[in-house]
C-alpha cells in the first residue's frame, strides 16, 4: 500500500510538473509569436541629405552649368514635316513615342506602308510636346469621345502589344 501511495504521488507530480511545463512553453509561445509579428524588420530611414553640393565658394573654380534646367535640352527643328493639331483630340492610342525625330519619322512610314490595308493615313496623328528637358515625338491613332470607347478599340487593336491611352485635354 505504501508503494502504491508513493508511486500514485510521484505521477502527480510528474503530472502536475508536466503541466506546469507545457503551460510555460504555451504562455512563452504566445508572447514570442506577439512580439515577432509587431516587430518591424529593418527601417529605412528618410534620406534629408542633400545628393550633391554646389559650394557657394568656389575657390576660384568655375563650376559648369548651373544655369541650366536640363543638359539634355535640345531642340529639334524640322522643317519639312506636317504636325498635326492636336486641339481636337480627346483620348487617343498611343502607337509610338520617341524623342528622335528621325525614329518617329521611319516608324510613321513603314506603318503606313505595312499597314495601308487596316490603316486609313487620316487616322494616324503626328504630334510633339515641348517640355524642359526636350521634346517628345507621339505616333496616335484615331480621336475617341470617351476613355471607354478608346479602351474598348484598344481591344480589337492589332498593330500595338499593349495600348497606351492618352487624354490630350488634360
Amino acid at each position: 500500500m505504501i508503494k502504491r501511495i508513493i508511486f500514485k504521488r510521484k505521477n502527480n507530480y510528474i503530472l502536475k510538473y508536466s503541466l506546469f511545463l507545457l503551460l510555460f512553453i504555451i504562455i512563452l509561445y504566445l508572447i514570442s509569436f506577439y512580439y515577432f509579428s509587431n516587430r518591424e524588420y529593418f527601417v529605412i530611414p528618410k534620406f534629408t541629405d542633400k545628393y550633391f553640393v554646389i559650394p557657394t565658394n568656389k575657390e576660384g573654380e568655375v563650376v559648369d552649368y548651373l544655369d541650366k534646367k536640363s543638359l539634355n535640352n535640345i531642340d529639334n527643328e524640322i522643317q519639312d514635316f506636317d504636325f498635326k493639331n492636336i486641339d481636337e483630340l480627346d483620348f487617343t492610342i498611343q502607337l509610338y513615342s520617341n524623342d528622335n525625330f528621325e525614329n518617329i519619322n521611319k516608324y510613321f512610314y513603314s506603318l503606313l506602308e505595312n499597314k495601308k490595308e487596316i490603316i486609313d493615313h487620316e487616322d494616324i496623328f503626328v504630334f510633339y510636346k515641348k517640355t524642359e528637358i526636350g521634346t517628345q515625338y507621339f505616333i496616335t491613332y484615331k480621336n475617341y469621345i470617351s476613355k471607354n470607347n478608346a479602351s474598348e478599340a484598344c481591344d480589337l487593336l492589332t498593330i500595338v502589344k499593349s495600348c497606351v491611352i492618352l487624354n490630350l485635354q488634360n
